[in-house]
């Protein structure tokens, strides 16, 4: 092989002699880790495992009409073979387990029982629920006849779906430890019964594939939750790879790293016979599945992902060996590639020279020096220059060796020839990743000193979260998240500025343009999908579904304006404008910092244009939130004053329809109340109890509750405690809550005079609330129909005539409803042009 550069010849790593002995390997004992692989099956078997229970349930008619077509077929067969064939499923459901347990005894694996016994007994209570509470509408009525007087060893009817649940439910859990013939042949035992059990009718077809999804769904989840054995090569077989590829391995040890992320495989220091020092990534299948789920992430939300179409270890590390070539043409400073090679139990490695250092990452921000930064931008710009995009350029990828001079690492995403897009997001990642460690401006100059203008002004249109990969924006986000910290920390009930969130991309942006004397660029599209698209799509379905059927009364409305006292409908018209005054009350009574009165108004008049399209209010508390994040409040707090706000209405709602119903009810004996029976409140507790038990005996749970939980525990408290103990934001809070279903009284009340009607304020109060709680329960947006109908009923039922009472309802509804659609969508492109969300 010539020399060239950016290629270390293999027998620089060889040595030129074959190794004189066995080769010393140190490397820490195999753990338990939480394999992706897992994860896959348990979304599959879940999505299978959902999709019969809907076949079951919502198409049970249908479904018991195939089944018992197939059941016909089944009992079409003569008596003899289908007895013969159940008495064969009958002896390998007793044998085969026997036997399966007995290998992993004899072979000592008390780990993988330890996992098969709670797997099968989880799977065969799950099946048993399942077929209990969802199944059973979807059987055929002939089949328990067809089961009387059967049997080969024992009476028809076993094994059942629950044992069959069992059964794949101890294969999934036994699989880390199991070859992948042994895997594969107990998998075709299992599918083999469930399937002539179905042909002898003994099981019935759908519940059958029921049993295989919950057995994969109970293995996998027991899986994940206790951890099984790496699904990667060992020390051993990399030393055996390491070897027959022609490399003579003195030593061989492990290289742990906190920087490393999952589906980047595991690092071995190497040493060769004649001293030369070697750096060995270890890919696996797990690895492999890992990237999977980023593909498939990235696929989904970008418009261009532009992902490698490695499908296999081998494939992503010979596409990483070819990328530290390029690079090194290029003349920048990348780590050096030796070979790669595959490795036993389908992995494969990558071997590069090792060079002493330290990865950027592991640098405080002092620390980092302007020459060295400059030197990690100076190879970046020769990657620009020839056109290819590393496409994780972070600190943790770039090695700074002793004498302050760079690297760069982990070409595992490379791509050649690479678009715009990848170039700009890289130099994107890498000066927002740069710029948490050493702040926006140095970052800048630096990166100004080693791209040039040129090059740093085309990171404009990347400065976004959507640009970076996941580690990257989780760091700005953490980043973000301090400062807005920090900057409230003063004092709970400061002034806040909508929009005002620290963000370090758009300070970034403001250096950037500064630092090149570049215009200001528009940010570039890279999502698949915006809000603004789906928001359309939604709408679009809830035009065809819900409100062109509602136009179908759109005559009866203008021929009921023509009989109506305009006097009284003018009278009613603020409502709507007043309403969204005492949602604003609201939201400003439910956070202690002090929220501006004019923005916070335009927010609640877009949110009552997206609870016009989104059902119980969801969109409009989304808006909320985002308004309040963009504000600089914490997620935890602003989730806390969300839930506040629909607390506080809850209650006042509560409160208001026990005193209306109350009052109506001395004057009018036909007004009752009637609350829903609480029967969802012990499965509820009992649901809390077993996520609380989960989280608190699982490390991942435990983990999740200190980095997760806690701290949005403690904002949220901070929130209520400082709106409990402010008696304006409390003033606030109560105006809010109850003047909104007030005016809405009102509203309906002048609309009833409009016609003539003479209804007392109590009454209209009583059959507004009882309209409302009819409405809240119907899963569509804002009540639409299902409130028009209650307000009609109730108002007849006080004795408003029919015609007036009808008239009266589409006219308060057109004053409240729908007047807020186009005013609320003028409200909402007002607020994001604003960037208030």
């Amino acid at each position: 092989m010539s020399e060239r550069p950016g290629i270390i010849p293999l027998s620089v790593a060889a040595g030129g002699a074959p190794a004189a002995a066995a080769p010393v390997i140190d490397a820490p004992p195999p753990c338990n880790v939480r394999r992706a692989a897992d994860l896959s099956r348990l979304l599959v078997s879940g999505a299978v495992l959902l999709v019969a229970v809907l076949l079951a349930v919502v198409a049970f008619a249908r479904t018991r009409r195939t089944q018992q077509g197939l059941l016909d077929a089944a009992t079409a067969l003569p008596p003899g073979l289908r007895d013969g064939v159940l008495g064969a499923v009958q002896v390998v459901a007793v044998v085969a387990p026997v036997v399966a347990f007995g290998v992993l005894v004899a072979r000592r694996r008390g780990d993988a029982i330890l996992r098969v016994v709670p797997a099968a007994a989880l799977g065969a209570l799950l099946s048993w629920s399942v077929t209990h509470l969802a199944m059973t509408r979807g059987r055929p009525d002939l089949w328990p006849q067809v089961l009387v007087g059967r049997g080969a060893l024992v009476h028809a009817g076993w094994p059942s779906a629950a044992y069959l649940a069992a059964c794949a439910a101890a294969v999934v859990a036994a699989g880390p430890w199991l070859e992948t013939r042994l895997r594969r042949t107990w998998w075709t035992l299992i599918v083999v019964c469930a399937g002539l059990s179905t042909v002898a009718a003994d099981v019935v077809p759908l519940e059958a594939v029921a049993a295989l999804s919950v057995g994969g769904l109970a293995g996998s989840a027991v899986l994940l939750l206790a951890g099984g054995p790496a699904d990667r090569p060992g020390p051993q077989a990399v030393a055996d790879a390491l070897v027959a590829c022609g490399i003579s391995l003195a030593a061989l040890w492990e290289t742990p790293s906190p920087d490393r992320r999952p589906g980047e495989g595991v690092h071995y220091g190497a040493e060769t016979t004649t001293g030369a020092r070697l750096t060995v990534q270890v890919l696996g299948p797990e690895d492999r599945n890992r990237e999977l789920f980023h593909r498939l992430a990235r696929l989904a939300i970008l418009r261009h992902p532009a992902d490698t179409g490695a499908r296999t270890p081998l494939t992503a590390v010979e596409h990483e060996l070819l990328m530290l070539v390029f690079a090194g043409r290029t003349g920048a400073r990348a780590a050096e590639p030796v070979i790669a090679y595959p490795v036993a139990r389908g992995g494969a490695l990558l071997v590069t020279v090792e060079h002493a250092g330290r990865p950027l990452s592991a640098f405080a921000g002092e620390e980092m020096t302007d020459q060295m930064l400059t030197g990690v931008w100076m190879s970046v710009a020769r990657l620009q220059k020839h056109r290819l995009a590393h496409r994780a350029l972070r600190p943790e990828h770039i090695l700074v060796e002793p004498d302050g001079a760079s690297r760069l690492t982990a070409f595992a995403r490379a791509q050649l020839g690479a678009p715009p897009d990848a170039l700009g997001s890289d130099i994107a990642e890498l000066l927002a990743t740069t710029a948490t460690r050493v702040g926006a401006h140095r970052a800048t100059q630096c990166a100004l000193a080693g791209l040039g203008p040129r090059l740093l002004a085309t990171a404009l249109p990347y400065l976004q979260p959507l640009a970076l990969l996941g580690p990257a924006q989780r760091e700005v986000a953490r980043y973000d998240q301090a400062r807005a910290r920090a900057s409230g920390a003063g004092d709970k009930r400061r002034a806040v500025r909508p929009g005002g969130r620290p963000s370090l991309l758009h300070d970034l942006s403001a250096e950037v343009v500064e630092a090149t004397g570049a215009e200001p660029a528009p940010l570039a599209h890279l999502a698949r999908f915006t809000w603004r698209s789906i928001l359309g799509l939604v709408g679009a379905f809830l035009v065809i579904h819900l409100v062109l059927p509602q136009f179908a009364s759109f005559p009866a409305v203008v021929a009921a304006l023509r009989d109506a006292d305009w006097w009284w409908v003018l009278a009613a018209l603020p409502v709507t404008f007043i309403s969204q005054a005492f949602s604003t009350c609201l939201q400003l009574g439910t956070i202690p910092a002090r929220l501006p009165f004019g923005p916070t108004y335009e927010v609640q008049f877009a949110s009552s244009f997206l609870n016009r399209i989104t059902p119980n209010n969801v969109g409009g508390m989304a808006l909320n939130l985002r308004y309040l994040q963009k504000t600089g409040i914490e997620t935890g707090a602003a989730t806390a004053s969300v839930g506040l706000q629909s607390l506080a209405a809850a209650v006042s709602n509560a409160v208001l329809a026990a005193w209306f119903f109350a009052w109506a009810g001395r004057h009018h004996a036909g007004v009752h109340l009637r609350l829903p029976a609480g029967r969802y409140v012990l499965p509820a507790i009992a649901l809390t109890l077993a996520a609380a038990g989960l989280l608190g005996v699982t490390p991942v749970g435990r983990r999740f509750l200190h980095e997760k939980v806690s701290p949005f525990l403690r904002a949220a408290g901070s929130t209520v405690t400082g709106v409990a103990s402010d008696p304006a934001k409390l003033a606030l809070l109560v105006t809010g809550a109850l003047g909104l279903p007030l005016i809405q009284v009102v509203g309906l009340v002048l609309s009833v005079r409009a016609f003539g009607g003479d209804l007392p304020f109590a009454q209209a109060g009583a059959v507004y609330m009882a309209a409302r709680l009819v409405a809240n329960a119907a899963p569509v947006p804002g009540g639409l129909g299902a409130l028009e109908a209650g307000l009609i009923a109730g108002l007849t039922a006080l004795g408003v005539a029919a015609g007036a009472a009808t008239s009266a309802v589409l006219v308060y509804r057109l004053l409240t409803f729908w007047l807020n659609v186009p005013l609320g969508a003028l409200a909402l492109r007002a607020v994001q042009r604003k960037g208030y969300v």
